[in-house]
């Protein structure tokens, strides 16, 4: 079983190398300068949190398109809070904003993209 674990893993992440969408996806999304990578979490949880996202990005989101009225998109938003702040409070914090994920007016900052595009800014604090 875990030889079965490892291997879907290792296809995962290498089929995210291979794959290029015409429509793009989320995890190409720019990310603001404010917007740093925080820390590195090692703990198994988080590991598999981590890798779970990154599955989500490579695999999932390419076929749906990106969909995310936010910049840095929700994934990403997940990513980060879970390495800055650990396993439960970053998913808590993923999950309120996938609730906030709408086309309503943003009365905060927001940032345009190259195409146009304005995406609500929301950053992890």
């Amino acid at each position: 079983m875990k030889a079965l674990t490892i291997a879907l893993i290792f296809f995962s992440t290498s089929l995210c190398a291979l794959q290029t969408e015409p429509w793009g996806r989320d995890a190409d999304m720019t990310r603001p300068a404010c917007c740093t990578p925080a820390k590195k979490s090692y703990g198994p949880i988080n590991w598999a949190a981590q890798k779970m996202i990154r599955f989500h990005q490579c695999v999932i989101s390419p076929a749906d398109g990106p969909r995310s009225h936010y910049n840095p998109s929700s994934s990403y938003y997940t990513l980060d809070a879970i390495k800055k702040y650990g396993f439960i409070q970053g998913v808590v914090m993923g999950c309120d904003r996938l609730m906030r994920e709408n086309s309503d007016p943003w009365v905060y900052r927001t940032c345009r993209l190259e195409d146009g595009t304005v995406l609500k800014l929301d950053p992890i604090p």
